[in-house]
């Protein structure tokens, strides 16, 4: 019987930490299945990523360096991040395309992660 113990117990407690885990990586924002939310969404405001941009670029009057798209409760909104002097610039634009207010930004999203090292140095 205690042999038993001995494997059933993990077993158990890794399929309840796996129930418990799967709604936190379940639509992760990054799979195929959400990126076809993102341009039914787009499509259906009569938008693109582009016309993000550009209303963007007009609001912050800078220059876009980095676009990066998220789906919440069904809405799409593009965070479009731009030089404007020397300031980073944050803009969000919803699915039909409409930009919101400029704000300062600390860094682009992908910026927090450490560089990769390059193949052979």
């Amino acid at each position: 019987m205690r042999r038993v113990n001995k494997f059933v117990l993990p077993l158990v407690g890794v399929g309840v930490l796996a129930l418990a885990a799967w709604p936190v990586f379940a639509h992760c924002g990054k799979c195929a299945g959400d990126c076809k939310n993102m341009v039914k969404a787009m499509e259906t405001g009569k938008s693109s990523l582009s016309a993000a941009i550009g209303a963007a670029e007009e609001k912050s009057k800078g220059k876009a360096v980095g676009a990066y798209p998220t789906m919440k409760d069904g809405k799409l909104t593009i965070d479009v991040y731009c030089m404007a002097g020397d300031k980073l610039m944050q803009v969000s634009v919803d699915s039909t395309g409409k930009a919101g207010d400029a704000k300062d930004a600390k860094s682009l999203p992908a910026g927090e992660e450490k560089p990769k090292p390059r193949p052979g140095g």
